[in-house]
């Protein structure tokens, strides 16, 4: 389906539901959502797990239906490398990714430490990442640099505190603050922190939004002279970051490019 999310076109989820595993799950969508509509009966914790944790051997298919070019983000809805997702089903999803060369597939997890030792294959249309929303997990970087996928990225969102880290090996960093009720604040000083040390590595930096209760609101980075910026720097494309004149919405983001940038 497609979707709001800012650096991707499409969503697919062969596996539904989750556990929350760190503090960056604590005001988790996914789990908001999935409890709302029913598509999980029981709160994501651990306990339950064995319940929500669905694998869906129907939507494998769907990988036909995708556009040349699609950048399509795995599991939104889920983690694809949960401990209750069997070895045999991510196969099949490898299988289905690989099937389509010309469509990239984002994977983004919460357990890389079962990434690294993934053997694929990993066929060079599948992007790898992980979430990093702190200090605290900051050692799931370096089991992702050490996976075998050709291109690796972190997803720093929610960013909930300071982050400093080596990004050597890594191709591309999304950060965003939470978003939702409840949601916790992100200084954009954290955010700033992140894309200082992404240019030293020479990876590709994208900020996505501020901490907000509406997804995708203060999407421009304000720098430190209080001027607003545009940073959606992709792996295969470091587009050069662009001034916009107040912090903006998507959908007025949207409008300043139709009115400025065409």
């Amino acid at each position: 389906m497609a979707t709001i999310i800012s650096w991707t076109n499409e969503t697919w989820n062969p596996t539904t539901g989750c556990s929350r595993i760190s503090e960056g799950c604590r005001n988790c969508y996914a789990e908001r959502l999935s409890l709302k509509f029913g598509w999980s009966k029981q709160p994501w914790t651990k306990a339950n797990a064995s319940l929500n944790v669905i694998e869906h051997e129907s939507r494998l298919d769907k990988v036909k239906k995708f556009k040349s070019g699609t950048k399509v983000f795995v599991n939104s809805m889920s983690d694809l490398f949960h401990d209750e997702v069997s070895d045999s089903f991510i196969l099949r999803v490898f299988e289905a990714m690989n099937s389509r060369p010309d469509v990239i597939f984002q994977v983004l997890t919460k357990r890389p430490e079962r990434v690294r030792n993934w053997t694929g294959p990993w066929s060079d249309n599948i992007w790898m990442g992980t979430s990093v929303e702190d200090q605290r997990v900051a050692t799931r970087i370096d089991c992702i640099r050490e996976c075998g996928a050709k291109v690796k990225f972190l997803s720093v969102e929610p960013l909930i505190g300071p982050l400093s880290a080596n990004y050597d090996g890594i191709d591309w960093v999304i950060v965003g603050g939470e978003s939702g009720p409840g949601h916790r604040p992100m200084p954009h000083e954290w955010a700033r922190t992140v894309r200082d040390q992404c240019q030293i590595a020479g990876t590709a930096f994208f900020f996505k939004q501020s901490a907000a209760h509406t997804t995708e609101r203060g999407v421009a980075l304000e720098h430190e002279d209080n001027t607003f910026w545009i940073w959606h720097q992709m792996p295969d494309n470091k587009i050069t970051p662009y001034q916009v004149p107040t912090q903006l919405s998507a959908k007025q983001l949207q409008e300043f490019r139709t009115n400025n940038l065409q």
